[in-house]
């Protein structure tokens, strides 16, 4: 499975775990593979489950350096920020179902790359505009630790 066709199936499986929908049948191995990287993120950040959960409870996100950091770490591992810690969300249109090509562009547009001090904190503000754009999104990014 390539890079693009990963996150495809992460963003699917986010989106049905948050909305409930069971007309869509998410692979063991989507499943799986969406678990080892909340892993390998949560390890090389610093990260706590009770951090995400926390979020996922008040909607709000936290000040937080391991966030900062769990956030580069997934947009790195799934090819979405580049050495130059410069976001390329537009990379999704091309893979995406044509439902949420409008909401890619409009967030790729108005949000951009926000610019941090470091990649942490670049993909921590550029992620922290998409959810103040697009509230669900952090539902959807925060959706595997809702139990």
């Amino acid at each position: 499975m390539n890079t693009k066709q990963f996150v495809f199936l992460v963003i699917i499986y986010q989106y049905t775990f948050y909305t409930g929908v069971t007309t869509l049948e998410v692979p063991k191995h989507m499943v799986s593979g969406v678990k080892k990287l909340t892993n390998i993120c949560i390890k090389e950040s610093g990260a706590s489950e009770e951090l995400f959960k926390d979020i996922r409870a008040t909607g709000e996100l936290p000040n937080n350096q391991n966030l900062k950091c769990f956030m580069h770490c997934v947009l790195d591992k799934i090819g979405l920020i580049d050495d130059d810690n410069i976001v390329h969300l537009d990379n999704l249109i091309e893979i995406m179902p044509p439902d949420f090509v409008p909401i890619i562009e409009q967030l790729h547009t108005t949000c951009g790359t926000k610019s941090g001090a470091d990649g942490c904190e670049t993909a921590f503000l550029t992620i922290e505009c998409y959810i103040k754009k697009e509230p669900i999104i952090s539902k959807m990014l925060f959706s595997t630790f809702a139990d």
